[in-house]
């Protein structure tokens, strides 16, 4: 049920889309090796004019270092590539150099033994039975679709390489050899190629290995990889350009799951059927991503040695719950004070059309209720995440809070009527032992009580200059509205509460909800106006948290940043966080085919956090649905991306 209630010319929807020496420190962020340092804080004019420069921080190293790789998986070091070729066939041209970020690949081709354990599983579709002479364990998994290769690759934690990667890996990196081997030309003693007895596949690595210890990279199985093909890489109609060359290359779309204008993936390496000419490591050759002939295979391919194996670690091995929170320190809570209200959010004009938001406009409803019913699938990679807590929208922060048990929480919004609405949230909280007698006391007739409780509890806010003196007034217009709504919805909660909503929904469950009440008692919950995209919230709240010596362990978007291109302020703002090992982003994100299904209108998604660092630091990435095409899918509603796991 949709509720549209018109206050100050703008709409109030009760259910609907989410919008788009220091204190002693807990266990400290660990930076990304390639992030940016944070900004500082800028001076004032007078400051600026007399400071001197700040010396030039440490260079940081340009590649990640390899370290120990997954079992039968090698590093292929950071570092500049030869790709293409300009003395065979068109589509190799021209000969040119890449760089590739450092990355993981499988020592070996996918075996028969290892795809069927993945059928066997569920997890990847059924092959065409291969004839006797290909189907022995050991040998690659022949017939194999673009689709299954995937498939395989996600249920073992990893995913499928570029084909820049893979060739790097082929060519030996800048060496830019033309086989693995080297230059010499091609032998059954070096590649199973056509005229090579037994005229079939053979047991992966029963030849010599290649360059960086890899076998079978020329010959046995052609190799499917990520990317769209396209007919040349310069020169001629149609050619990929910019889309391959420059650092980590990932071809048209960047590998998206459609393309327009694309139907074909590309194969690498030859195979035992065809001349040997084609394990060339420049050679290239295109097919319908549904071909799976008796000579298609894969390798898999992982950005970190960890690999995104399900279930994921923290849901089998559930992190210890953090100590209780004490009140903070006079500088500890200067610090955390620090973060501005973004006076850019009062000069957003709402767009044309109702759910939509831009990067110049916002979606002129306002939503005091999430419309995500299923948030309590992200219970298990919340349990005790501790550290700090950021999050846009409304009071679905509590249920993440009380389940991660946050040590701090940063809430804000580009909408002031959410952030009001988060007002009477926490004065009413700081009034009432339970959740059940909070919900009591916002029944409509207490409109005039509940807005004088809040009123009085912004007075220093209001005297410090942070929030206008005209919000109280703001706040009774809009509360006379909604307040006997929300009742209504918050009391079923309380007392009707829907399967798995106990043990996560803060208003159902009454440890969360003395959880956020002490947060808020020690003034630990910040509540701001901000927006995502400018260079107030986030960086004010990236250099709190610093100060503060605190990870930012959850970082909730809900579906906002999923209905614009992203922008280079917005990447920026999400790489400046201080993440660690133990953060995950929490997003959602249409899927438009199961619009009106109830719980499965939604993708909930959870990704590293260190990892959606570096996937957002790719200038190719555009849309934030796009980081889907790499995680694994749950019941097609949970999708995990770059989560560790335990290993197969």
């Amino acid at each position: 049920m949709r509720t549209a209630l018109a206050a100050l010319g703008t709409a109030l929807t009760l259910v609907g889309a989410c919008q788009p020496p220091p204190p002693a420190t807990e266990v400290p962020g660990r930076e990304l090796p390639s992030a940016p340092p944070p900004p500082p804080a800028a001076p004032s004019p007078s400051a600026a004019a007399s400071a001197k420069p700040a010396p030039a921080p440490a260079a940081k190293p340009r590649w990640a270092s390899c370290e120990t790789p997954p079992e039968d998986m090698v590093c292929i070091p950071g570092g500049p590539a030869v790709i293409g070729s300009d003395d065979g066939p068109e589509g190799e041209r021209p000969k040119h150099e890449v760089e590739v970020s450092t990355f993981y690949l499988d020592r070996h081709e996918v075996t028969h033994a290892a795809y069927s354990a993945c059928e066997d599983a569920g997890a990847c579709p059924k092959r065409i039975p291969a004839t006797p002479d290909f189907n022995k364990p050991n040998q690659p998994a022949v017939p194999i679709t673009w689709t299954m290769a995937h498939a395989y690759c996600n249920w073992v934690g990893k995913r499928l390489p570029t084909e820049a990667e893979w060739e790097k890996a082929a060519r030996g990196g800048p060496e830019g050899r033309r086989y693995p081997w080297g230059d010499e030309e091609p032998t059954c003693q070096r590649m199973q190629s056509v005229g090579c007895a037994p005229g079939t596949t053979l047991d992966v690595g029963s030849l010599p290995a290649g360059a960086y210890g890899l076998f079978d990279m020329a010959g046995n199985g052609y190799e499917w990889v990520q990317d769209w093909a396209t007919p040349c890489y310069d020169g001629c109609p149609n050619a990929c350009g910019e889309a391959c060359r420059g650092l980590d290359p990932r071809g048209p779309c960047a590998g998206a799951p459609t393309c327009e204008g694309h139907s074909d993936r590309v194969l690498k390496g030859g195979s035992w059927f065809w001349p040997a000419d084609q394990g060339r490591g420049a050679h290239r050759r295109h097919k319908p991503m549904q071909t799976g002939q008796h000579r298609y295979s894969v390798r898999c391919a992982s950005t970190t040695p960890t690999l995104a194996t399900w279930p994921a670690v923290g849901i089998t091995t559930p992190l210890p719950e953090p100590p209780p929170t004490k009140t903070p320190s006079a500088a500890a809570k200067r610090a955390f004070e620090a973060v501005r209200e973004d006076d850019d959010v009062l000069k957003i004009p709402p767009c044309k059309n109702v759910h939509e938001a831009q990067h110049d406009c916002r979606d002129p409803q306002s939503y005091l209720l999430t419309n995500e019913p299923a948030q309590e699938l992200w219970r298990p990679y919340l349990l005790n995440r501790g550290g700090a807590y950021v999050g846009i929208g409304a009071d679905q922060s509590y249920s993440f809070i009380g389940s991660a048990r946050s040590r701090w929480a940063f809430i804000f919004d580009y909408d002031p009527a959410v952030i009001r609405l988060h007002y009477v949230l926490r004065a009413l909280i700081l009034a009432h032992e339970d959740p059940t007698s909070m919900v009591d006391a916002m029944r409509k007739e207490n409109a005039e009580a509940v807005l004088a409780l809040t009123t009085k509890s912004l007075e220093a806010d209001i005297r410090a200059g942070r929030i206008p003196a005209d919000e109280p007034e703001r706040l009774g217009r809009e509360l006379r509205m909604w307040l006997g709504g929300m009742h209504s919805r918050y009391d079923k909660r309380v007392r009707q509460p829907k399967p798995g909503k106990v043990g996560f929904d803060w208003l159902a469950t009454p440890s969360h909800y003395r959880y956020v009440r002490s947060l808020y008692q020690q003034g630990r919950i910040l509540l701001r106006k901000g927006n995502l995209l400018t260079d107030v919230a986030l960086p004010d709240i990236a250099t709190s948290a610093r100060t503060l010596g605190i990870p930012i362990r959850v970082l909730y978007t809900s579906n906002a940043d999923d209905q614009w291109t992203i922008t280079e302020g917005y990447r920026k703002n999400l790489r400046d966080l201080p993440f660690d090992s133990r953060s995950i982003v929490l997003r959602t994100t249409i899927d438009s085919r199961r619009v009106g299904a109830d719980r499965h209108e939604w993708d909930y998604v959870v990704h590293d956090g260190l990892d959606f660092q570096r996937a957002i630091a790719r200038p190719e990435l555009l849309r934030m649905r796009d980081l889907e095409q790499e995680g694994r899918n749950h019941d097609g509603t949970l999708i995990t991306i770059a989560l560790p796991g335990e290993a197969k």
